[in-house]
């Protein structure tokens, strides 16, 4: 490894012809060549690294909804979805010191029917109950308000902050502050003698809260931060990128801002221009994540350069069984060890989540929501066009001559008669019971497998974490992020800023690795 100052160079080739030929491409070991080492930070040692946890799109719990065969998202509970909203912050309150936990950002869409004065009253107590787990126990947390959580008209925040707004953390020694709509706020805590911090947007929020944030940022290079909103990146498994950015994919070129109902924002930012104007900028932004669009994704790059500078994660469990099944992320920074992790807990499972689980999701949405999907890939909407979609899902994403038929019993998580049956059982439970034909064999899914989910695309046995895996592991510098006064790597973390993160064709300044 040929040590560069305070950064690792990274270099990424895609062959994106792959695609196009049905075969699995994207080498996990050409994607990502590490080709500089990054040094260990000076500073104080802690004993437990710092953890957080993300709470994504709880509009279902909120709802409170029970078994309905013509339901989607399905529901198999018989005690409805209400209780879980609750069981995953309770479970936070009781794991908080023996783990860590030191903080919780929950990523909007906190209920469904935000718009309904009817049934928005019941959503918001049940969050509400929730949430008090939290404030009981005197945890940081915070929040931002999603599409489901507005009103109509100009005063659409008037509900989210009546019940999430700054007089909720008021007092609270690790609430720094709110926004000038009081839409965002942001959280300062201490990790030993590290500062980080964390800033919540609410969505497609307006220039005023970009430059509110962007302020926090300049103020405080001595912490790392990070970003959470509720609308940033979408997912639909081959393709998938910030909204607002132009996405050149083998696909076509996409530029998608805007896929539901947006509330009455005047000057919107996308994900996109969050990107330019608050991550590209502060060297301390050391991640952002959010929720709204259902999937699990991690973006170290595009195709054609490894640019980013931070770590972007996408992550929404709510088209999942029972709205999510409890399902919440759990991050571990490890400044000693130089690492970022995660895992998928739920607590009223009880289990940790498989790749296999969104997996077997993709494969009924790819039925269920077919023709947002038939919109997106340019097919003609309606029932009419259904015949062409499913033949193009056959040809695409089944049968791959390439790769074993059913390696994917050789999953660790499916290789037991016990596990195959649990993953064909959740995929019944996705459709109701009313598997469609065509989409009632998982092991024939193997090109979307290989594309999407594959940790090596090259090679269909490796089933170590890939980019839409619940649980990852990245190596990371943390000290190019924030310099640590009187370390050997303060000369090059300055000396990145001033370089402003600049691009070298094939090549870009990066701070941190896919590790697995």
């Amino acid at each position: 490894m040929l040590q560069r100052d305070a950064w690792t160079i990274v270099e990424a080739r895609f062959d994106i012809e792959y695609l196009l030929q049905r075969r699995p491409f994207m080498n996990r070991t050409l994607r990502i060549i590490i080709l500089a080492g990054a040094l260990a930070p000076v500073g104080t040692t802690v004993a437990q690294p710092f953890r957080f946890v993300a709470l994504p799109d709880t509009q279902i719990y909120a709802e409170n909804l029970f078994p309905d065969p013509n339901r989607f998202p399905p529901v198999t509970d018989p005690n409805g979805t209400g209780h879980i909203f609750a069981a995953q912050t309770q479970w936070i309150v009781d794991n908080a010191a023996a783990k860590n936990i030191r903080y919780v950002g929950h990523l909007g869409d906190i209920v469904q029917h935000g718009d309904d004065p009817l049934r928005a009253p019941a959503q918001w107590t049940m969050a509400k109950d929730a949430m008090n787990n939290l404030l009981q126990a005197d945890i940081a947390h915070g929040t931002v308000m999603g599409n489901h959580d507005t009103s109509h008209g100009n005063n659409y925040r008037a509900d989210y902050l009546a019940n999430f707004g700054p007089q909720v953390f008021a007092g609270r020694s690790w609430y720094a502050g709110s926004s000038p709509s009081g839409g965002g706020n942001y959280q300062l805590l201490e990790h030993g003698d590290r500062n980080i911090g964390f800033i919540n947007f609410s969505i497609d929020q307006p220039q005023e809260e970009i430059d509110w944030a962007s302020d926090i940022l300049r103020s405080n290079r001595d912490t790392w931060f990070v970003l959470g909103t509720h609308r940033y990146m979408y997912d639909y498994k081959l393709f998938a990128g910030r909204y607002d950015e132009v996405n050149v994919t083998p696909l076509g070129t996409f530029r998608i801002n805007n896929d539901g109902p947006d509330p009455a924002v005047i000057d919107p930012n996308f994900g996109q221009q969050m990107y330019d104007e608050l991550v590209a900028p502060n060297p301390n932004v050391l991640m952002v994540h959010a929720g709204h669009f259902h999937s699990e994704y991690l973006r170290v790059g595009n195709p054609r350069n490894v640019q980013e500078q931070a770590i972007e994660i996408l992550t929404d469990y709510q088209d999942a069984r029972n709205g999510g099944d409890g399902w919440m992320r759990i991050y571990s920074m490890d400044f000693d060890a130089n690492t970022f992790s995660w895992d998928t807990w739920s607590p009223t499972l009880n289990a940790y989540r498989s790749t296999l689980h969104s997996f077997v999701e993709t494969i009924q949405q790819a039925y269920i929501q077919r023709e947002q999907i038939k919109s997106v890939l340019g097919f003609p909407t309606g029932a009419l066009s259904d015949a062409a979609y499913f033949a193009w899902l056959d040809a695409t994403l089944k049968n791959n001559p390439l790769v074993p038929d059913n390696f994917l019993l050789q999953h660790p998580d499916m290789n037991e008669a016990h596990e195959q049956a649990y993953f064909n059982a959740y995929l019944s439970d996705m459709f109701n019971g009313n598997i469609p034909t065509g989409f009632d064999n998982i092991l024939e899914w193997e090109n979307l497998w290989m594309f999407a989910f594959a940790a090596n695309q090259r090679n269909p046995f490796d089933f170590s974490n890939g980019l839409r895996s619940p649980s990852g592991f990245l190596s990371v510098n943390y000290s190019t992020y924030v310099p640590i006064p009187g370390s050997f790597v303060l000369f090059g973390s300055v000396l990145l800023a001033l370089m402003g993160r600049m691009k070298r064709g094939w090549f870009s300044v990066h701070r941190y690795t896919l590790a697995g």
